[in-house]
C-alpha cells in the first residue's frame, strides 16, 4: 500500500498561492526599481537644467528666457517630489507583499509539517504491520519444527 496524503490538495493550493505571492512581491519590486530609474532621470534632467541656466546666466540673457529657466526647474522639483511620494508608497507596497509572502509561506509549512507527522505515523504503522506479519510467520515456523 503506497502512501497517500489526504491533504495533498490544500499543499499544492498553499504552494499555487505561495508562487502567487512570489510573483507579486517580484513585480512590486521591479515597478519600484522602475520608479527609482525615473526618480534618477528626474533628478539628470533637472541638473542639465541648471547646467543650462548657469551657461545662459555667464552669457547676457534676458529676464525671459532665465524666468523659463527657473520655471523647468520648479517643474521638475515638483516632479521629483511627485516621484519621491511614489516611491515612498511603492517601498509600501512591497512591504505589503513580503508580509502577505511571508504569511503564505508559514500556511505552507504548517501543512507540510503535518504532511510529516502524518507520514511519521504512517511509517511507524507500516513497520507494526510489517513486525506482526514477521512475528506471525516465526510462530507459524516455531510450530511446525517443533511438531
Amino acid at each position: 500500500m503506497a502512501y497517500h496524503y489526504k491533504l495533498e490538495t490544500l499543499l499544492r493550493v498553499r504552494r499555487n498561492y505561495e508562487e502567487l505571492s512570489q510573483q507579486k512581491l517580484a513585480h512590486e519590486i521591479f515597478v519600484l526599481d522602475n520608479h527609482k530609474q525615473y526618480l534618477e532621470d528626474l533628478k539628470r534632467k533637472r541638473q542639465a537644467i541648471v547646467s543650462s541656466l548657469e551657461e545662459k546666466k555667464k552669457q547676457t540673457a534676458t529676464a525671459g528666457t532665465l524666468s523659463l529657466f527657473v520655471d523647468g526647474i520648479t517643474s521638475k522639483d515638483r516632479e521629483i517630489g511627485v516621484q519621491q511620494n511614489a516611491i515612498e508608497a511603492q517601498k509600501q507596497m512591497v512591504v505589503t507583499a513580503r508580509k502577505e509572502l511571508h504569511e503564505k509561506v508559514k500556511e505552507r509549512k504548517i501543512v507540510e509539517r503535518l504532511k510529516e507527522k502524518d507520514f511519521l505515523a504512517y511509517t511507524k504503522e507500516m513497520y507494526r504491520k510489517e513486525q506482526n506479519e514477521n512475528d506471525e510467520q516465526a510462530v507459524l515456523r516455531f510450530g511446525k519444527e517443533v511438531a
